[in-house]
Formats: structure tokens, sequence, C-alpha cells
């Protein structure tokens, strides 16, 4: 799960890849959960991880895809919290050189030749 935070360096914007490991237990029929490790997997920019996900969503995104459809997978794929989906759909509008007319759809920016 990607978790976002600030760099205390440079004061920029970063996501903290996380995996959380919890126990539960079960005692008279009540269930309790107890977290007792969190790992930091990964650290990287907003957009070094839209850059990287470009790989793994090569097979995934199409002209007219829905926003919700995107963060459905990004969520899926790469464990990305809700509340960061849009912005990492708005570094991916950016690197794959799409627009979203109607703020529901994406569509890639067609080039003109000269």
């Amino acid at each position: 799960m990607y978790m976002k935070s600030n760099c205390p360096i440079c004061r920029g914007a970063i996501l903290h890849d996380l995996r959380i490991c919890e126990k539960e237990t079960i005692i008279a029929g009540i269930s309790k959960r107890e977290i007792y490790r969190i790992d930091v997997l990964d650290t990287c920019t907003p957009e070094e991880l839209a850059r990287s996900a470009l790989y793994v969503l090569a097979d995934h995104v199409y002209n007219g895809i829905s926003t919700n459809e995107l963060c459905n997978i990004l969520k899926e794929k790469f464990g990305v919290l809700e509340q960061y989906c849009c912005d990492l759909v708005q570094q991916l509008k950016i690197e794959l050189d799409m627009y979203c007319p109607d703020r529901q759809h994406l569509y890639y920016v067609e080039t003109r030749s000269p």
C-alpha cells in the first residue's frame, strides 16, 4: 500500500510502499486485530511511481478509459490508496499525453504531422 508524505529534506511529496503486518485473535467470539510491524518496501516520488506504472499499465490503458477504471487498476495493481488516485491519474495524464475533456474519460492527444 502506498502512503503519501513529505520529504524531510526538500519538503516535496514522496510515496512510501508499506507492508502492514497484523495479527488477529478471537477471544470469546470477539475479533481483535493488532498491527505488529510496518515495513517500508520502497520510497519514490509521484513522478517515479507514474513512470514505473506506465510499463504495467501499457496493456490496460486505452483511448477513452474512464478515470474510475484507471483508479481501480491503480488500487489493484499497485496498492495505491483511493485518496491518492486522483494525484496519480493527473501525473499519468502528463506522462501519457492524455486529456480529460469530460472529467470522466481519458483520451490520447493526437499528434499532427506538419
